[in-house]
Order: C-alpha cells, then structure tokens, then sequence
C-alpha cells in the first residue's frame, strides 16, 4: 500500500494524469481537456526542488510559486537563489506566490503590489515572470476580475479555476493543510479539466503523517539555520559541536 503524501504517491497522481498534463499558458477557452500542475512553495524551497526534479523524470513541466514576503524562507539568499533556478534548469516555470492579506480591498492597491512584487522576483532570478498564484486567497481576492492581474497569468482565472462551491467544468484539488479537502486526485470523475494544487512541504520520501510531517520540517529548517550560524560565526564551533 502507498503511503500518503509519500513521492510515490505524488508520482502515481503525475502518471494518471500525464496525457494531459499542459502548462497554463497553452490553456484557451477552446481547449477541451488539460491538467494543470501548480506548486505553492510555503515553508521550503529544499522541498520544491526535490519535486521538481520528480517533475523532470517523469517528463513533465509544472509552475512553482515562489513569495517575496514570507517569515519562514528568505527566497534571496544565494543558496535559495540557486536552487530556484536548478528548478528553472530543470524545464519548470517560476512563478510570483502573490502575498495578499495585508492589503486593502482596492484594485489599484493590488495591481500596485502585484508589479511590486513581480519586480522584485524578476530581478532575483534575472528573468521575467508571466504568471501568479495567490496565497490564502481570501473571497474578496477571487470575486475580482481577471483583468486587474493583468498581464499575468492568474491561476485563478476563470480558464483555469471556478470559483463555485460545485463546478461543473473544472475540478480542483488542493493538498492544503495536509488534506485533500475537494477529493482526491486519483478518485474516479466525470471532469475533464483539472487544476491540481500542491504544496511541496507536505510531501516527503516515506510519507508521514500531518504532525510528524510539521516537526521534520521543523527539523529540516532547525539544521539549515545552524548550518548557516556555523558558516557566519567564526567561533561556532567553539561553544556547538558539528551537527549532522
């Protein structure tokens, strides 16, 4: 039996829907089957790299969104800066996670943020950056019209997402907090059109429960942030030995 969240079952979700797998800028309003792969980056980008190089195994492309706001990763130091772009080496498209929920409930509030934002991942990673997810959307946010995301692609548009409690043409899926609150990706449907969010912190190896998953990534982040203490304080060593 394959354990839950584990990369073999992340590979068994990829490898059922493969035929159709298609980047959102191939998406139309004619375009009458595809499945979008989307990767919300949160809490680890060692993680996001990790499935992105699934992603280029089993022969396939798929968007990574990256914030220029969070608390629990710096998307610029040197080391993450890296890692992006292996991820962007490896065919994947890299994407704006647009930080949202301190803003007010203003167009031009949020197109001002959004060219914010986007500038300051283009000038990371040195490239343009065509498309955005929005983190935690909050209702306000998904009720507006695709034209204030304009010219980016919005995850949430109407071509790749409906906002309805049932859709009729669009199915999503969601792993968010450790669960697939809209049904599971390998469950059985009569859809066609699919969006299928992932979070790559909640995916590991083994595959672990949503606590034992929440400490090793507390773990992980515990030994990147020793890792660099020992690499900016010379005398480190001299009160911590060397941890593995």
């Amino acid at each position: 039996m394959i354990k839950k969240f584990s990369y073999n079952e992340y590979r068994k979700i990829i490898l059922k829907y493969k035929k159709i797998i298609k980047d959102f800028s191939k998406i139309n309003k004619f375009t009458k089957t595809f499945c979008l792969i989307r990767h919300d980056i949160e809490f680890s980008i060692d993680r996001a790299l990790r499935m992105a190089k699934i992603d280029n195994s089993l022969g396939i492309k798929s968007s990574f969104f990256v914030q220029v706001k969070s608390d629990c990763y710096n998307a610029f130091s040197d080391e993450n800066i890296k890692k992006l772009k292996q991820i962007i080496k490896l065919k994947h498209y890299i994407g704006l996670h647009f930080y949202v929920s301190n803003l007010k409930k203003k167009d031009s509030i949020v197109q001002v943020e959004l060219k914010k934002q986007i500038k300051i991942l283009e000038l990371a990673l040195g490239r343009k950056i065509d498309r955005l997810s929005i983190h935690r959307p909050p209702k306000w946010i998904l009720s507006k019209k695709n034209s204030i995301f304009k010219p980016y692609i919005n995850t949430y548009s109407n071509l790749y997402f409906e906002f309805k409690k049932n859709p009729t043409e669009i199915k999503y899926y969601a792993d968010s907090n450790h669960r697939w609150n809209y049904g599971h990706p390998i469950d059985v449907n009569k859809f066609k059109k699919f969006q299928i969010l992932l979070h790559p912190d909640e995916w590991s190896q083994k595959g672990m429960s949503e606590k034992e998953n929440l400490i090793s990534l507390i773990k992980e982040e515990k030994l990147n942030f020793i890792s660099s203490l020992d690499k900016e304080y010379k005398t480190f060593k001299k009160y911590f030995k060397k941890r593995k």
